[in-house]
């Protein structure tokens, strides 16, 4: 029965922080859709993986900066809500599992929703040294595998989600019954 409240109170959790992520994942798209160009089609992302400075001027030079550093001070705050999202999901799902191995990924991955806000974190404080014109190739590199390595972990988490779908499905058929 304990087990059980547990899980209710982290549902509701887990509804407030998914309603939280995604209303700034919308806030994020409207801000900086002026950041998508012709030249910039992938928006924060072509700053994110700028890795040159020739690249970095091409992509600030057809943005206004007062929006480029709005979009990186709303990712602050977007930050813990899609860690806790990933890894409360996380979670849930490797308790579902009755595959050791697929639980104990989950608890592993749960754990790299963490280093992936870290690194996003690390990302956007880069970003914004360099929108300040204090950058070296070194630091726009660090920014380009921060965000990349970043990426790679959310990837994976989302993977593991998608995989975990029918596990989640089928417990909850069988407790239903």
């Amino acid at each position: 029965m304990q087990r059980f409240f547990y899980f209710q109170g982290m549902n509701k959790k887990l509804i407030i922080i998914a309603i939280t992520c995604f209303s700034l994942i919308v806030l994020l798209r409207i801000q900086g859709g002026g950041l998508i160009t012709p030249k910039t089609p992938g928006g924060i992302l072509d700053l994110e993986f700028a890795n040159s400075p020739a690249k970095l001027n091409e992509t600030l030079a057809v943005w206004d900066s007062l929006v480029v550093k709005q979009n990186i001070w709303i990712d602050f705050l977007f930050i813990p809500t899609y860690v806790l999202f990933l890894s409360l999901v996380s979670i849930i799902f490797s308790n579902k599992w009755t595959n050791i191995f697929f639980g104990k990924v989950g608890a592993i991955l749960a754990r790299g929703a963490f280093v992936a806000g870290f690194l996003d974190i690390a990302e956007n404080l880069l970003m914004l040294q360099s929108i300040a014109g204090n950058y070296t190739p070194s630091s726009l590199w660090l920014t380009y595998y921060c965000a990349s390595i970043k990426f790679s972990i959310v990837i994976c988490i989302l993977l593991y989600i998608v995989i975990s779908l029918p596990v989640l499905f089928k417990n909850n058929n069988n407790n239903g019954s």
